[in-house]
């Protein structure tokens, strides 16, 4: 660069070494975990071309990713649902006991409501869903940049189909969910409700195709996301 007078000015090497130092400081170190290796691939290339974010470590299942988090904590986990040795929620209930600073986001083929319902609640930061994780990537980490949540679109879509769902449930079909949840048998809810076991099972039917919902574990799961029992 040259003065107006021709004579070439100089940034000082140490003012150089400084401003490097803070682009260093300013790139948020991520940790991919993906038992695919070419969604490995892919994101850690996402990650090259957005800048502002370095890829510090790829492992391919949960105790690696452990492992890799506690040698060199990362700002952000790019974290796959279902990985061998633990899956995706078990590895940030342990992070987020032992390593609470690290910001998760959840990468998965699922639109579980529920399942993003228990991640959020257990303190993890985003949700993407890896049928668009080219195009939502980038979002979602700049929405963690900024201290936000993100939620995929598909994710959020199904668990607004999900409360939705709860809505329309009447309040006798809230009450044999209720005792479906805490583990009774049909006969032992036509008691409690004073109703016919043939009534249990009318009803028992109606939550099964209101909900899509078709075993006892489903629904229990169900009751307690929306707070039918404690």
């Amino acid at each position: 660069m040259s003065d107006r007078d021709g004579t070439k000015s100089q940034i000082p090497a140490e003012g150089l070494r400084r401003g490097c130092r803070q682009c260093i400081m300013q790139a948020m170190r991520v940790i991919v975990a993906d038992d695919q290796i070419l969604v490995r691939a892919g994101i850690v290339a996402i990650l090259e071309d957005l800048g502002g974010f370095e890829c510090i470590a790829a492992v391919d299942d949960g105790p690696r990713c452990l492992k890799a988090c506690a040698a060199t904590p990362p700002d952000i986990l790019l974290l796959d649902l279902n990985m061998p040795g633990a899956n995706g929620l078990d590895v940030a209930r342990v992070l987020r006991q032992t390593q609470p600073d690290i910001r998760i986001i959840i990468l998965t083929s699922s639109t579980d409501a529920e399942i993003a319902k228990r991640a959020i609640d257990m303190g993890v930061s985003g949700f993407v869903s890896k049928d668009f994780v080219l195009a939502e990537l980038a979002m979602a980490l700049h929405c963690l940049r900024e201290g936000r949540v993100y939620l995929s679109p598909d994710i959020a879509l199904a668990s607004v189909k999900e409360k939705d769902a709860s809505d329309k449930l009447t309040p006798r079909q809230k009450d044999v969910l209720r005792c479906i949840a805490k583990g009774q048998s049909n006969k032992e809810i036509a008691r409690d409700l004073a109703v016919s076991i043939k009534t249990v099972e009318y009803h028992r039917a109606e939550l099964i195709q209101r909900l899509d919902l078709h075993d006892v574990a489903s629904l229990t799961r169900f009751a307690v996301s929306h707070g039918l029992v404690d």
